[in-house]
C-alpha cells in the first residue's frame, strides 16, 4: 500500500506544474496521419523508464533539440537545458515543466445503478447512472485516472482499479475510444535558457550526441549509471 500511495503521490506531485493537470485531448500527426489521443501529464509505470542523463556529473548546461509541439513534429528548435537526471524521480534540479504519456482515448459511461461493491473503487466520488468517466489512462500499481463528469456537478479527477471498466461491462459502456499511435510516446516539457520552451520524445532526446541512459536503482531512486548485468 505504501509503494501505491508512493505512486500516486509522485504521479500527482508531477501533473500539479503542469499547464494542464489533467488528461486532455490531443490530435497529434504522425506520417501525414491524425490520431485522437489524449495526453498525461506524467510517465505512467510503476517504475517508468527511461532515466535520462544530460551530463549529470558536470555543472553547466547543454543545448539539445526538441520541437515547438508535441501534436506535429515538424519545427526544431535548440533548448539550452540544465545538466541533470531527466526522470520523474529526479532529485535534483533540472529544466522539466512536465512529463507526459501519449495515450489512445478511452472513455465511459456509468449505464445502470453500481452495487456497493464497485462504487468503493471511486470513492469518495459516487457515479449514477448516467454520469460519464472520461479520457481515461493508466497511472501505477494497477490503477488508472480518468475525469469524472456527472450528469449534475462538477468535473474532477478520480483514480480506480484499471480494470474496473473490461471487469464489469454490465455497468459501463464505453463512449469514445481511438486508436493508438504506432508506437508508444512519452515526452518531456522542457525550459529553455532561450526564454522559450520545447518538446522532446524520451527516445529523441536519448539518441542526441553526449546524452546516455541512467538506471533506476531502488523504488523511487534513479543513478546517473547505466545498469549493469552481474557476471
Amino acid at each position: 500500500m505504501q509503494r501505491v500511495l508512493l505512486s500516486i503521490i509522485t504521479l500527482l506531485s508531477v501533473a500539479a506544474v503542469a499547464e494542464e493537470s489533467k488528461p486532455y485531448k490531443i490530435d497529434v500527426v504522425r506520417d501525414s496521419r491524425t490520431y485522437h489521443q489524449v495526453a498525461a501529464p506524467f510517465w505512467s509505470s510503476e517504475y517508468p523508464q527511461p532515466v535520462i542523463n544530460i551530463h549529470a556529473s558536470t555543472k553547466g548546461e547543454t543545448t539539445i533539440q526538441g520541437f515547438e509541439s508535441l501534436r506535429k513534429k515538424t519545427e526544431r528548435k535548440s533548448c539550452t537545458v540544465r545538466n541533470s537526471l531527466y526522470h520523474p524521480w529526479a532529485k535534483e534540479p533540472n529544466s522539466v515543466i512536465n512529463y507526459y504519456t501519449i495515450n489512445p482515448l478511452e472513455s465511459y459511461e456509468v449505464t445502470q445503478e453500481l452495487p456497493a461493491a464497485i462504487m468503493e473503487n471511486f470513492a469518495p466520488k459516487r457515479p449514477q447512472n448516467g454520469d460519464q468517466i472520461l479520457n481515461v489512462v493508466y497511472t501505477a500499481e494497477g490503477y488508472a485516472q480518468g475525469i469524472y463528469h456527472p450528469k449534475n456537478g462538477k468535473e474532477s479527477l478520480i483514480d480506480f482499479p484499471a480494470d474496473i471498466f473490461e471487469q464489469n461491462k454490465g455497468y459501463f459502456s464505453p463512449v469514445e475510444t481511438s486508436e493508438p499511435l504506432p508506437k508508444k510516446e512519452q515526452w518531456l516539457y522542457l525550459k529553455c535558457a532561450q526564454g522559450y520552451n520545447v518538446f522532446v520524445e524520451d527516445t529523441d532526446l536519448l539518441s542526441q550526441q553526449g546524452i546516455t541512459q541512467g538506471s533506476i536503482t531502488g523504488y523511487g531512486d534513479i543513478s546517473p549509471d547505466s545498469a549493469t548485468v552481474p557476471e
